[in-house]
């Protein structure tokens, strides 16, 4: 299990899109309102881990009409993200109260990121400790996996309120939003890429 774990933290160190967003937040909005979408983040990663386990998806990344609906909805629900990040500065500068990212978005990125597939596929296939003990192995892994989880994503949305803290200038904002968003943008190119 301890192999289980360093994978866990291990994957949690490679920045994929709910961790680059969970740290766009913590810049530009702070920690509490970060804590909805990073709860979010993780239901939907246990959601996912859950359709892992019970070999539901496997099944979606079987079938490639379902694996291009899971490609599509992907890119349009990052692109959507992407231009809320490009526009959030301007919506502050409107009006004070400009649309946080909530717990619901969390779940949904999740859901649709191919990342998490991946990753959930490699936790959840690919460590098998018990293989007698089929439930009882999956039920520690996801205890294991949420214990580092939940610390880990406040630990991004701790390190994107410490760069807030930094008072950068619009500018400098600005510019660390578009870096944030052309991460993602190549996020989801390198999955258009690599879908086969």
């Amino acid at each position: 299990m301890f192999v289980f774990a360093l994978a866990v933290l291990l994957l949690m160190l490679t920045p994929g899109p709910a961790i680059l967003m969970i740290i766009n937040i913590g810049v530009n909005f702070g920690f509490r309102k970060g804590i909805p979408f990073v709860i979010g983040v993780i239901t939907g990663a246990n959601m996912v881990a859950i359709s892992v386990i019970f070999g539901l998806a496997t099944i979606v990344l079987n079938y490639p009409i379902l694996r291009l609906v899971l490609l599509l909805s992907s890119t349009i629900f990052i692109f959507y993200l992407t231009i809320r990040i490009l526009t959030q500065n301007l919506q502050k500068s409107l009006q004070q109260n400009a649309q946080n990212f909530s717990f619901l978005d969390g779940i949904i990125l999740q859901i649709i990121n191919p990342k998490n597939y991946i990753v959930q596929i490699t936790l959840f296939s690919g460590f098998l400790i018990w293989d007698e003990y089929f439930v009882l192995e999956a039920a520690i892994k996801l205890l294991i996996t949420n214990i580092i989880w939940l610390p880990m994503h406040l630990l991004w949305l701790t390190l994107g309120v410490a760069i807030k803290r930094i008072n950068l200038s619009k500018n400098n904002l600005r510019i660390l939003n578009f870096m944030i968003a052309g991460l993602m943008l190549g996020f989801l190119l390198l999955s258009i890429l690599n879908y086969n």
